[in-house]
């Protein structure tokens, strides 16, 4: 018993080649391209892992005191119409 994926795969080549619509030949040439470029874009994702470091860079960040003492700076330099 043959495999019915390849005798799928058959029936479509041989369909394909019996094809004279330019507008339906364009229409599967869509539909390979959308198949491979996701898993062009999936392969790529895969490259680069991004590392979890928000521990690290919130233990760089800046103190409470100070964000808040900035933010008043920050307000009162406004040019505040009086």
């Amino acid at each position: 018993m043959e495999n019915p994926i390849l005798e799928a795969k058959k029936e479509l080549i041989q369909w394909i080649k019996e094809m004279d619509e330019l507008e339906d030949i364009a229409e599967l040439l869509e539909i390979k391209n959308r198949k491979t470029s996701v898993s062009k874009v999936a392969e790529s994702q895969a490259e680069y892992v991004v590392k979890d470091d928000f521990d690290e860079r919130f233990a760089k960040g800046i103190p409470h005191d100070e964000m808040r003492r900035r933010t008043f700076e920050f307000i009162e330099s406004l040019p505040w119409k009086q």
